[in-house]
């Protein structure tokens, strides 16, 4: 199976508030085999959600918020535990 990235760049103005976090926290380019991303404009800037892809086997998730200039404002990583089912 090949590898598919989803590249930041792609689908935002700016990429430097990636290094506004702890170095290697998230990559420009993150396998999509492996991580869901979505990113949400809201009225205050934007909302980056990285999780894992298959949720039901937990895991590590990075919920980001930018301003409207994509300047890093804050970030929570959240534990994601495996379902029992």
């Amino acid at each position: 199976m090949d590898t598919e990235y989803f590249d930041f760049k792609d689908h935002m103005d700016s990429v430097e508030w990636i290094n506004s976090l702890p170095r290697g926290m998230i990559h420009q380019r993150m396998n999509t085999l492996v991580h869901t991303v979505t990113i949400t404009k809201n009225h205050t800037g934007w909302e980056v959600y990285v999780g894992p892809k298959d949720m039901d086997g937990g895991g590590e998730g990075i919920a980001i918020t930018l301003d409207d200039d994509l300047a890093l404002v804050s970030y929570e990583i959240e534990r994601i535990a495996p379902s029992p089912y």
